[in-house]
């Protein structure tokens, strides 16, 4: 009997290597997804119809706004909503590709007939172009809100001067408040125009702690008044600007002598012995308190007493106020009055011809003899005594404009041995004028 030999034992196979494909898990999830896919192409391709809601964030009121602004209307107040709930119909293919900032919602104008109060009916489009091609393929539906509340009017603009209330405000004793002015000077109100033609003044009112005693300036809110002055405040109305800048000017009031300067008289001449008065002794004036409070006195307008004396006359003066000062009094003239009742006067030929300040490069001749005709003032017993011996008239070269050849230059009257006395009128006297 044969015996079979066992057969030699084969070799170990190779481990297969196991995949993802191999995860009974990882199948699943992929087939639940691909029938997620399949379901998609097959709404969106085959069936046609779907609908979808959107939250728009807020209302064009400016679309189709020609329906209104055509009859002259503005709106004057709309509600800003939060969010507007949309539903969209229609086109799968359509539908599926939108987002809320595709569509718009806005009133429907249509009813709107004029001023006033109006609820008007939302309304929702494709505002997005790349869809305009697709819009007939869809409905659109506001859900909520589905109307709002607006506010038409006639909008117009009306512009006032800005008016100063400074009723309430204190000055110091000896202290005015001079003048004051706002910037701006004026505002422009818009709004709808039964609000503007109540409005009648804009009003800065000023309110300031203690008593003004000098310049300031104050930042205030403006006011809107009726025709009575009451304050009102506009529903709609508004501002171009809504306060202002108050300019304050606040000035020194001081009461001060008037004084008058003579000019044109001789040297040495005591003008304390012209016995004259003014019609106005004093004056009240303000201004700026560094300029009134170093004045001691106010200057009338000189008086040339050499030309315009005369006996028996008064002279009408103007005061010559400082710059930046105002008078407070309503007087800027004053009347010069003298007391002549001792003055004489009297007419002379004046031989004495002196010559003073004679210039380097010059030789003068007076060739005039006398100056004829002088006319002097003083007291009566002065004037009794006067000689023409005792009268000079002098010529001074220092300031004249001298040639060669004859000129007739002026004079002065002097009256050495009076301080009283003085000469009116003008007088000159002929030379002989030689280079040197």
């Amino acid at each position: 009997m044969i015996r079979k030999n066992k057969s030699a034992p084969e070799p170990d196979q190779p481990v297969k290597k196991r995949s993802l494909w191999d995860n009974r898990l990882f199948l699943i999830a992929v087939s639940l997804l691909c029938a997620i896919i399949s379901w998609s192409i097959v709404t969106l391709t085959f069936d046609s119809e779907g609908a979808l809601e959107f939250t728009v964030s807020e209302i064009n009121y400016t679309y189709n706004s020609n329906l209104y602004t055509a009859a002259g209307l503005s709106i004057v107040d709309a509600p800003q909503v939060g969010s507007v709930r949309v539903r969209v119909e229609g086109s799968g293919t359509v539908i599926g590709q939108l987002s809320s900032s595709d569509l718009m919602v806005y009133p429907n104008y249509s009813t709107v007939t004029g001023s006033g109060e109006q609820t008007l009916t939302l309304q929702a489009r494709i505002a997005n172009s790349q869809f305009a091609s697709n819009a007939g393929n869809v409905d659109l539906t506001v859900i909520s809100p589905t109307q709002v509340t607006v506010v038409f009017d006639r909008v117009s603009e009306k512009t006032l001067p800005v008016t100063i209330d400074a009723a309430n405000l204190r000055v110091a004793d000896d202290y005015m408040l001079y003048r004051y002015s706002a910037v701006p000077a004026e505002v422009t109100i818009t709004g709808p125009q039964s609000e503007l033609d109540a409005i009648t003044s804009v009003v800065a009112p000023v309110q300031m702690d203690g008593e003004l005693s000098d310049s300031t300036s104050v930042t205030t809110a403006l006011e809107l008044r009726d025709e009575s002055g009451n304050t009102i405040s506009p529903e709609y109305a508004e501002l171009d600007n809504t306060s202002a800048n108050v300019t304050l000017t606040v000035y020194q009031v001081r009461e001060l002598p008037l004084a008058i300067d003579f000019i044109n008289v001789p040297t040495g001449f005591d003008t304390s012995s012209l016995n004259y008065t003014l019609s106005q002794e004093t004056m009240r004036v303000a201004g700026p308190t560094r300029t009134v409070s170093a004045l001691t006195e106010l200057s009338v307008v000189s008086f040339d007493l050499g030309q315009q004396f005369a006996l028996d006359r008064d002279y009408q003066l103007q005061v010559e106020l400082p710059s930046g000062l105002v008078a407070l009094d309503d007087t800027t003239n004053v009347t010069l009055s003298f007391d002549t009742s001792e003055m004489g006067s009297i007419t002379l030929n004046v031989p004495n011809i002196r010559t003073v300040n004679m210039p380097s490069n010059y030789d003068i001749e007076v060739m005039t003899e006398r100056v004829t005709n002088v006319t002097l003032y003083g007291p009566a017993d002065e004037i009794a005594e006067l000689s023409p011996d005792s009268v000079v008239a002098q010529l001074d070269c220092q300031n004249l404009q001298i040639t060669a050849g004859q000129q007739t230059l002026p004079v002065t009257i002097q009256v050495p041995s009076s301080s009283r006395i003085f000469a009116v009128g003008s007088y000159t006297v002929t030379c002989q004028i030689t280079s040197r």
